[in-house]
């Protein structure tokens, strides 16, 4: 199923850190505290040196930095990491996703020399960005987008729609387009979804108390299509037999791809690869069962201790993970985030549609 030989794209997160609290991003508790159980991690130059070998840099077709708990911004040596990358493979298409609030001039004219885009989230004008990018500055982010694309860079735009910004759309595509960037994505979020239903999100500050609420836009069409349909399977009592029937295709092993984790954890995918759900206790997301069945445990998928592909060849990657697919419900091991992500309702390709540029 997977072959080490084929890998040809690498998602990569290169820290757990991030200078935002976004409500519906697992590192934090809707928008407040930041999750407990989630460890304080980052790879450097020297341990991307490590884990990926000049021989399967040579060969990518596409590496990009983004990650599910963290923002390559923030790492101490993602520019570093991104020049060394450059420099073992000049064609592949080298990407970064941020929400841009920070560093100097420098680092973001140092990013447009090397990468081959950058996606800025940016959820809103001056007045609604920070209601979920919580703790990001509107004039860091212009700052940061002005120094990347006067150095040549090439930036897109990730908008996420809500209620409170939908209003907004064509008056930030405008900016978009004045400032030079390249591309313009509507995003319409998967995390309003809930197996009864859609809802909006209660953001909480760090004390745990309520602050407000963010919601699913109120025009249809800028909606997730995907998280509609099994909203409505939800409804009507059927989300069970549809985890447990509906059919797996793995896009990691479609697209040739693997995720690599800021505490060098090699899985098929970053829905494989979200260990700490917030709310949970460290060890209850799923796939921690199949993590707890490799010899060495976490430390068995770990790219700083065994190569990636001893990792891509043991028993995680060509047994524990496809042996799940076949399972008949998600109680008797039917992988969750497999069916999440790549069954019939694929809520994260729903996600996008063409650039409004």
């Amino acid at each position: 199923m997977y072959r080490y030989e084929d890998i040809r794209e690498v998602h990569l997160e290169v820290t757990t850190r991030c200078n935002a609290a976004c409500p519906q991003c697992p590192r934090n508790l809707s928008g407040g505290a930041v999750n407990p159980g989630l460890p304080v991690a980052e790879l450097g130059l020297d341990d991307v040196r490590r884990i990926f070998p000049s021989e399967l840099v040579k060969r990518l077709r596409k590496l990009y930095a983004c990650g599910n708990y963290g923002d390559p911004m923030v790492a101490k040596d993602t520019l570093a990491i991104f020049e060394h990358l450059r420099g073992e493979n000049g064609v592949m298409e080298l990407g970064m996703f941020t929400n841009g609030s920070g560093r100097t001039a420098t680092f973001w004219q140092g990013l447009a020399k090397v990468t081959s885009y950058v996606r800025f989230s940016i959820d809103g004008l001056e007045d609604t960005n920070h209601l979920y990018r919580r703790g990001t500055q509107w004039d860091r982010i212009m700052e940061s987008v002005e120094a990347f694309i006067g150095a040549g860079g090439r930036a897109e735009w990730d908008f996420i729609v809500f209620k409170h910004n939908e209003h907004q759309l064509d008056a930030a595509r405008a900016l978009a387009e004045k400032l030079g960037f390249k591309r313009f994505f509507l995003k319409k979020t998967s995390r309003f979804f809930s197996a009864g239903g859609v809802s909006g999100r209660q953001v909480l500050e760090r004390d745990g108390g309520p602050s407000y609420m963010i919601e699913e836009p109120q025009n249809p069409l800028f909606r997730n299509a995907a998280v509609v349909r099994l909203a409505q399977v939800g409804q009507g009592g059927g989300f069970g037999d549809y985890q447990a029937e509906t059919e797996i295709s793995c896009k990691a092993a479609q697209h040739s791809r693997l995720y690599v984790s800021a505490e060098g954890l090699v899985f098929p995918c970053c829905w494989t690869g979200a260990l700490y759900p917030p709310g949970k206790p460290v060890g209850k997301a799923q796939m921690w069962d199949l993590v707890r069945r490799l010899p060495d445990g976490k430390d068995s998928l770990d790219a700083r201790r065994s190569s990636i592909r001893e990792i891509v060849e043991g028993p995680f990657f060509q047994e524990l993970v496809p042996g799940g697919w076949p399972k008949r419900s998600v109680k008797d091991g039917r992988l969750e985030p497999c069916v999440r992500a790549c069954g019939g309702h694929d809520t994260h390709a729903a996600q996008y549609g063409a650039s409004l540029l």
